[in-house]
């Protein structure tokens, strides 16, 4: 996460969170937080997703319902 701003407690803020990209067994997910009313984040970050057999405990393909279901929010 990279902080750019500060934003205090009880201030209103605004959370965006976007697929940056979309592997085999694995998303990243982008999340940008922004005051309210405000076009510029002030922090940004990302996580990776991985998805897991849960008895091999292996990365596993995402299915096709996976895909779609996270269809919007995949950046162009």
């Amino acid at each position: 996460c990279d902080f750019l701003a500060p934003i205090e407690f009880p201030e209103t803020v605004d959370a965006g969170v976007r697929i940056g990209r979309m592997g085999n067994s694995s998303i990243r997910f982008e999340v940008a937080l922004f005051p309210l009313n405000s076009d510029a984040p002030a922090a940004v970050g990302h996580f990776v997703h991985v998805y897991v057999d849960p008895v091999t405990r292996r990365p596993m393909p995402l299915d096709a319902v996976h895909k779609q279901a996270m269809a919007d929010l995949v950046i162009a």
